[in-house]
């Protein structure tokens, strides 16, 4: 006679070895099936001393219903998952050759091209100068635009200096200098980049690799042109 203490805890049983012989299952993989079996099992063999307690069965039926619906959850957040970055990186690769607004200050200026972007504005502010440096740091082009209202100030460079000459293509550096009750600061900005290829980043995500040399978070594009 097979006592209580003797017989299996279906729950128990469900985390024990697998029977890899006939199905190479692991012990998560059992199903609801294999659980009815092992407590048809635990029932058969009690102790008819020692019944199994009607509230332990419920209590272990209730169990297995809770890890078994958690498990079933954990794989539809898995495929939910697995479907939105599939569906990402299509998005993101029909952005390659566009121009998206980014935030920061790197530009590249093409031969023949402009620079174009935005500064962000939290405030008015009296005065607001764009100001364009070379790859060697110096200032070339400073871009006047006067008082400006809270929100987005947007502006265009020319891609010539203050010589009258047009600048070399290659990358500058674009600062927004704004003045507010007689103090100079500097604000946020966008600029105008494109869009020359995608990556998957390490840390998981969407990466848009840009013409400036800079990399960015799909989710940080605000507008795409």
């Amino acid at each position: 006679m097979i006592n209580e203490t003797n017989t299996n805890n279906a729950l128990a049983a469900l985390q024990g070895t697998p029977d890899t012989k006939d199905t190479g299952r692991s012990s998560a993989d059992m199903g609801q099936q294999d659980f009815i079996a092992l407590m048809l099992a635990q029932m058969k063999n009690q102790d008819p001393t020692k019944p199994l307690d009607p509230n332990d069965f419920m209590s272990q039926l209730a169990q297995y219903s809770t890890v078994n619906g958690i498990q079933e959850l954990k794989q539809s957040f898995d495929s939910m998952a697995a479907m939105l970055s599939t569906d990402q990186s299509l998005k993101a690769t029909g952005m390659v050759g566009h121009d998206v607004m980014t935030p920061g200050n790197a530009a590249v200026l093409e031969e023949g091209g402009n620079v174009a972007g935005q500064v962000l504005l939290d405030s008015s502010v009296t005065d607001l100068n764009i100001k364009i440096y070379d790859p060697q740091g110096s200032l070339i082009r400073t871009i006047p635009m006067g008082g400006q209202g809270a929100g987005v100030a947007k502006f265009k460079w020319d891609g010539f200096g203050e010589d009258g000459n047009p600048a070399l293509p290659g990358n500058y550096k674009l600062v927004a200098e704004v003045e507010v009750d007689g103090n100079v600061q500097e604000a946020a900005m966008e600029i105008r980049s494109r869009v020359e290829s995608v990556s998957l980043s390490p840390y998981g995500g969407i990466l848009l690799n840009l013409n400036n040399g800079d990399s960015i978070s799909l989710d940080a594009i605000q507008t795409i042109m």
